[in-house]
């Protein structure tokens, strides 16, 4: 059986387990009420359960489904989670309990960073390792420039710049964003240069005239953190006189609380008080495009691959 993993930040799955989920992310370190407070808010305000979490288990229900075209063998995949179970090393575990002889690692964030899709793919490797496990893996990284991805982001984006009033289209202007990574420009130049690539490529299939990169969700510590922060663009736009933003994450394609806040809710209320009609691209989701381009990418990258020759169908 051929397994495939995707991974995500976390899925608590209910209310009551972002304590858990917080104290985690602190390495232990227990939040104070206000702040779990500060946090459920957060939540309540997005108005659903956590998005993150339910996207997540439906990807992976619709790639297994999809997948299985391209395979003789069976195939199914799973999800690991950084922070809330399952962990990777569990589904790592479940994977070889149930047969697995194939595994494919497959992050849906298209941005490579070492702390990043890097890290859960190490941990993969280091299960198995522990495990005292044999099995050929297949890490799937550096898809950020495939047709079909640019295209999906590409028909979010137009939509969303379509909504906005025709008067103000002419002086819109689009921001590409994406997580901002701590330290020196150097320690995470695969990331930025991924990240201007997307963005190039998306700009050019709209034939954007304006458009800008900008980071979100940087620490509050005291540390260096990448730039520009994507509120003081649009206060540098506002400047010179634009009258709208539209905002276009190329990091998350999987709805989240972090995203839905620093370049949703956060930026429309900057643009607000700046008098910006504001707009966000639509996250790609487990929408049908998104998942028939990544069982292109799978395909493609397991029909190059000696590993999986006797498993595909030809």
């Amino acid at each position: 059986m051929i397994g495939v993993i995707i991974f995500a930040y976390g899925a608590p799955s209910s209310i009551d387990d972002l304590e858990e989920y917080y104290t985690n992310i602190r390495y232990g370190k227990i939040p104070s009420a206000e702040e779990m407070e500060a946090a459920k808010e957060r939540f309540r305000q997005a108005g659903t359960a956590d998005l993150l979490g339910a996207v997540t288990e439906r990807q992976a229900q619709a790639l297994s489904h999809s997948l299985q075209n391209i395979f003789i063998e069976k195939v199914k995949v799973y999800t690991a989670y950084k922070h809330t179970p399952p962990f990777v090393e569990d589904t790592v575990e479940k994977m070889v309990q149930e047969g697995v002889t194939y595994v494919i690692t497959l992050p849906l964030n298209p941005l490579y960073s070492k702390t990043g899709t890097g890290l859960y793919q190490r941990k993969v490797h280091k299960a198995l390792e522990k495990m005292g496990i044999s099995i050929p893996v297949l890490d799937i990284n550096h898809w950020h420039t495939h047709p079909e991805l640019v295209t999906a982001i590409a028909n979010r984006l137009e939509t969303a710049v379509n909504w906005l009033p025709g008067n103000v289209h002419n002086e819109t202007a689009v921001i590409f964003t994406a997580h901002s990574q701590p330290g020196k420009p150097e320690t995470h130049k695969i990331y930025s240069e991924q990240f201007f690539e997307l963005a190039r490529n998306i700009a050019e299939e709209l034939q954007l005239e304006t458009w800008k990169i900008a980071y979100r969700s940087a620490g509050s510590h005291g540390e260096l953190w990448s730039g520009p922060d994507i509120k003081r663009v649009i206060q540098k736009e506002a400047e010179k006189g634009r009258k709208g933003i539209v905002t276009c994450d190329l990091l998350s394609l999987t709805a989240n609380i972090e995203v839905l806040y620093d370049i949703g809710y956060d930026c429309q209320s900057l643009c607000k008080e700046l008098g910006l009609e504001f707009n966000r691209a639509e996250l790609l989701n487990d929408s049908y495009d998104f998942i028939i381009a990544l069982t292109k990418i799978v395909k493609e990258r397991t029909f190059a691959s000696d590993l999986f020759q006797n498993c595909l169908v030809k």
